[in-house]
């Protein structure tokens, strides 16, 4: 890139680059719940979208790279930085599950009541396993005794409100290994004792095992957690391309659905060129940074003996192939204790602890301490959600001069030219070339060069295969976006959601059609998770948050 790294490349093409996208928006249409965003490509290159390897079907390292990148602070148009997945272990880490002041007072009074059969569980554990779990800075050791119980016990998992409520423990806590039998009528003991507070308990301890598990899984991912294969062997946390190849493929192929953008080009200086977009008011921009010809051994052809004051030049692209590529982390799973994404306690965290005398009077997740880090735009707490990809572009020069005729006695002289836009190389390392074709017109003294990408670049077919990005769904998953919520609430096809007793925030794991479809979906995810039941009224939204289910 020509841009230093401290600056965003390519500030001076932001028209160019907005107007791409928006070609795309209208593209895409129908498919689009939320506009493109404009996205400036930045050192990883544009989107390797053949996200499984034909040779093993492993996901892409490639790929996961990109898409698992989160965006830089204060940049538009928007661009890809660091490893999404360290900015989150850093916030999360610092997350817990807290009770009130008023709360904490009416556990330990019970906690106060049921003091001997509280010694009895941590007797009965190190009886059976020789000593107490080490605590954890939001977990005690009798927490997180109840956590592995009603987790790794159970399957599906439980919650201790359905332990103390359950007349049939053998089938609940039905992975109850042998050396754990004892243990379970001294937990029951204890938790009937606790009475009413269940609930608080609860609360407080399956909430941090969640977030203890949620953090283990993003710092040491592995198959058996939910860790992601990669097809150079490596396990990362998750995240999924839940566009299925084929339909990359079949769109990449379409190449009658396609961007177009025109452009006149004048010489401002020797190092400048004046671009003017769509008839749009014109842009300087350094002459190496927006566009490049080789041909016949010359790599500057084009600033050298196209682009010259003499010359009126014109240039059109197409980038055929417009297709949407919708990709996210995966999800954390409640039940299954699988993958990591979980951003709902952050988002609560954030607005609990925004005034730290209330905070006081909150029951639930708080930061401790709280992170400096920002949830918006100013962030650089985002990621992408998707990306509009296409075909490297077609390209059409107009040059009107004197010099016509030089120009075209050097192409017919050539069979193939290498080319670059906005400083990147329109083909790769081993396919660097774009056969052209030439008409003129002397009369008007005016040759028209067709520039074509190879055909290995059109919808490619090996785990290298690059597209071009038009635009980008931009996602700031901790951001509040109650505005965005009310108006789509009542919304279809939207993603339906509701809060249950415990606190925890509930989401489809698609689009649902219509009301009926999702009243049946929460009555669903209500039956899978016994004991709870809805807080306020389930909502519709536009993206996915919370525990995705199933």
């Amino acid at each position: 890139m020509k841009n230093p790294e401290h600056v965003a490349p390519f500030v001076e093409a932001a028209q160019i680059i907005t107007e791409l996208k928006d070609r795309a928006n209208d593209i895409l249409s129908s498919v689009l719940s939320t506009d493109l965003s404009a996205i400036t490509i930045t050192g990883k290159g544009n989107f390797p979208y053949y996200w499984q390897d034909p040779s093993n079907l492993k996901f892409n390292k490639k790929t996961y790279d990109w898409i698992s990148s989160n965006l830089r602070a204060n940049t538009e148009p928007v661009q890809l930085d660091q490893v999404f997945t360290n900015y989150f272990i850093d916030v999360f880490s610092k997350v817990n599950y807290s009770l009130s002041e008023e709360d904490t007072a009416v556990l330990n009074t019970a906690h106060k009541d049921a003091t001997d059969q509280q010694m009895a569980l941590l007797n009965a554990w190190v009886g059976a396993y020789g000593s107490l779990p080490p605590a954890k800075d939001n977990m005690q050791p009798i927490d997180i005794i109840m956590d592995k119980i009603a987790t790794d016990w159970a399957k599906p998992s439980t919650t201790l409100y359905d332990i103390q409520k359950s007349d049939d423990l053998d089938r609940l806590l039905n992975k109850t290994p042998a050396s754990g039998k004892p243990i379970v009528p001294v937990l029951a003991n204890y938790l009937n004792a606790l009475g009413a507070t269940i609930s608080l308990q609860n609360n407080v301890t399956m909430n941090n095992g969640y977030l203890s598990r949620v953090l283990n899984n993003v710092q040491h991912p592995k198959k058996e957690n939910g860790g992601l294969l990669l097809n150079d062997d490596s396990v990362l946390p998750a995240f999924q391309v839940t566009t299925p190849l084929s339909d990359i493929l079949n769109g990449l192929k379409n190449t009658s659905q396609d961007a177009q953008i025109d452009m006149e080009i004048s010489r401002e200086s020797e190092s400048r060129f004046q671009v003017s977009v769509n008839g749009k008011t014109g842009f300087s921009i350094p002459i190496f940074d927006f566009f490049t010809l080789g041909i016949g051994g010359n790599a500057n052809y084009f600033s050298e003996d196209i682009a010259t004051s003499k010359n009126s030049i014109k240039i059109s692209m197409s980038f055929t192939g417009v297709t949407l590529v919708t990709f996210l982390p995966t999800d954390f799973n409640i039940a299954s204790s699988l993958y990591w994404a979980w951003f709902d306690p952050i988002r609560k965290a954030e607005q609990n602890s925004r005034d730290k005398q209330e905070e006081k009077h909150i029951s639930g997740y708080k930061f401790s301490p709280n992170p400096a880090t920002k949830f918006g735009p100013d962030g650089p707490f985002g990621l992408l959600n998707g990306v509009a990809i296409s075909n490297y572009p077609s390209v059409e020069i107009t040059v009107s001069g004197e010099d016509y005729k030089s120009i075209q006695k050097t192409f017919e002289q050539s069979s193939s030219v290498s080319l670059s836009f906005l400083g990147i190389p329109l083909a790769s390392a081993t396919e660097s070339t774009y056969s052209s074709s030439i008409n003129v017109d002397s009369s008007k003294s005016t040759i028209k060069i067709t520039l074509t990408p190879p055909q290995s670049l059109i919808a490619g077919n090996n785990k290298d295969s690059i597209a071009w990005v038009l635009g980008a769904i931009v996602d700031y998953p901790v951001q509040d976006n109650s505005d965005v919520e009310l108006l789509a609430k009542g919304a279809y096809p939207n993603y339906q959601l509701y809060k249950d007793n415990n606190g925890t925030t509930y989401c489809s794991v698609k689009k649902v059609k219509s009301h009926a479809v999702g009243s049946e979906w929460v009555g669903e995810c209500l039956a899978a998770h016994p004991g709870t039941s809805c807080s306020g009224k389930p909502w519709t939204s536009p993206r996915q948050t919370g525990v995705v289910w199933p």
